[in-house]
């Protein structure tokens, strides 16, 4: 611990001599110095103090000595004892460093301290050493103050007084040099990194959008040499009204906001979009605005263009689908005048049966282009729809029932879907109407396990098994089973009890 004596009975005029010197010292430590002028200063200072004296600061780094200042002490010895390791018997210096306490030799020849190093100090001439910690901010030791006389010597209490504030002073001198090499340092990488990088960096001062630096990157986007640039606000570049970039400004301030979209004007009069990333950052106690610019105005123009790309696809697809709806419509139409002529009624029923089916397609096409869903839509807009429209061509009254999923399937799963309904729907509403008891109608689908399961089941007299007799599926489920196939699929049905269609079918979109 370090002994303070400033109250004790000391010479006034001595100690107004040390604190002259100290504030000299310390004035250089403000002034930031370099570390060894100013404990070469310090050690010249007390020996100037006191000329019995022989001063000396040690470093201490990874445990070893490193001779900080040591003007007066021969070159032979500093060299000897420098990179020495410090430990319990490593001369004054070496112990004090080692045990953070004083170390008071007054006899070098005698003391077991030194037993490994008397031969180099008694060769310098150097007969005593008194040695004091100098401790950092965290009671840490980084080195020690010493104090040698060519005799035997042992310290009276101004000696005390004087070793144990100048190990403070030094300390002081050491970790403000240390705060200052980080400091620079900092500085030098931050420099480096705003100077020498490939993208353009601004330092704005966010109040009166003043640009108080611009690197090299910067003058050559913007055009303008650096000194003219630097004098400029950021709203000689930035289009938009100076108050609302004032406001975007205050937003990044307050971290509210760190990124920013905006038209920034070159000095040939040439307007770039510009995506500005900003942070707010304070130096010399002032906030400002670090702020990084990216030019995006080729993907933007990109960007429009595409835009521009799918609006004319969407276009040309609503036309495509339109038309096509259109000419169903006509055959639909043309079909079912025919129809209307026909007097044999296998015929009337076959042209009946045809314009259903375009039907069926023509409602598909409707919902994708009302919807420009091109490629896919959910099941229960598609097949609720087409359920109502074909049970209106009927004159009877059915009580339809419907269940449908609300997934989505492609166009393709979804016109296969589409004719098959049709042909259950139909042939239900044909062969199962007509009974003394009201037509009811389900329709179900759902998703399980991955796979899609459409269900049409009627209340009708049913059928007998076809299984014996496949000829007499007829057009209609013949066409059902070949749809089936094509979604790979699986195709089943029951006469018993009424009649009961069950397809199911692997999903094949990635869509929920």
């Amino acid at each position: 611990m370090l002994v303070k004596l400033r109250n004790r009975n000391l010479d006034p005029e001595r100690i107004a001599d040390f604190e002259c010197f100290r504030s000299g010292i310390l004035e250089l430590i403000v002034k930031n110095a370099l570390l060894t002028d100013i404990l070469n200063e310090i050690v010249r200072g007390i020996e100037t103090l006191n000329p019995t004296m022989i001063c000396t600061v040690v470093l201490i780094e990874n445990s070893k000595i490193k001779m900080g200042a040591a003007p007066s002490l021969p070159k032979i010895y500093n060299d000897a004892i420098e990179g020495v390791t410090i430990g319990p018997e490593a001369g004054s210096c070496g112990t004090a460093a080692y045990t953070g306490r004083r170390v008071i030799v007054e006899d070098i020849s005698t003391s077991p301290l030194w037993k490994n190093y008397k031969k180099i100090a008694l060769d310098a001439g150097l007969l005593s050493c008194w040695s004091e910690p100098i401790r950092s901010h965290t009671n840490e030791t980084i080195g020690t103050f010493a104090i040698y006389h060519n005799e035997i010597a042992s310290p009276n209490e101004f000696d005390i007084f004087i070793i144990a504030e100048t190990a403070d002073l030094v300390s002081i001198a050491i970790e403000k040099s240390i705060v200052s090499t980080k400091l620079t340092e900092s500085e030098r990488r931050f420099r480096d990194f705003f100077e020498k990088n490939s993208s353009v960096m601004l330092i704005i001062e966010p109040n009166t959008g003043d640009i108080i630096n611009a690197n090299q990157t910067a003058v050559q986007f913007y055009g303008y040499p650096h000194e003219i640039l630097t004098k400029m606000k950021i709203d000689e570049i930035n289009i938009l009204p100076p108050e609302q970039v004032k406001q975007e400004r205050m937003r990044a301030l307050s971290e509210e906001r760190s990124y920013f979209s905006f038209p920034h004007k070159l000095a040939n009069g040439i307007i770039k979009q510009v995506e500005v990333y900003s942070t707010p950052i304070e130096t010399s106690n002032r906030h400002l605005l670090f702020s990084i610019v990216h030019d995006v105005t080729e993907r933007k123009t990109a960007e429009e263009k595409v835009k521009t790309l799918l609006s004319e696809k969407e276009m040309i697809l609503k036309e495509v689908h339109h038309r096509i709806k259109n000419n169903m419509t006509i055959l639909y139409n043309l079909l079912d005048l025919q129809a209307g002529l026909q007097e044999n009624q296998a015929i009337r029923n076959s042209l009946k049966d045809a314009t259903s089916r375009i039907k069926t397609m023509a409602l598909l096409y409707d919902k994708l282009y009302l919807q420009m869903a091109f490629h896919e839509l959910p099941l229960d807009a598609y097949l609720i729809p087409l359920t109502n429209e074909i049970i209106s061509l009927f004159p009877y009254t059915v009580k339809a029932t419907t269940d449908i999923g609300n997934f989505h399937l492609t166009a393709e799963q979804l016109q296969a879907i589409g004719i098959i309904t049709n042909e259950l729907l139909t042939n239900s509403l044909k062969y199962a109407g007509g009974v003394s008891k009201d037509l009811e109608i389900q329709i179900k689908a759902w998703e399980e396990n991955g796979e899609i399961h459409l269900m049409v089941k009627d209340n009708g007299k049913g059928f007998e098994s076809l299984d014996s007799h496949p000829e007499k599926l007829g057009f209609g489920l013949t066409l059902v089973m070949m749809l089936a196939k094509q979604l790979a699929g699986k195709f089943t049905f029951n006469g018993d009890a009424g009649a009961e269609f069950h397809i199911v079918f692997p999903i094949r979109t990635t869509h929920p």
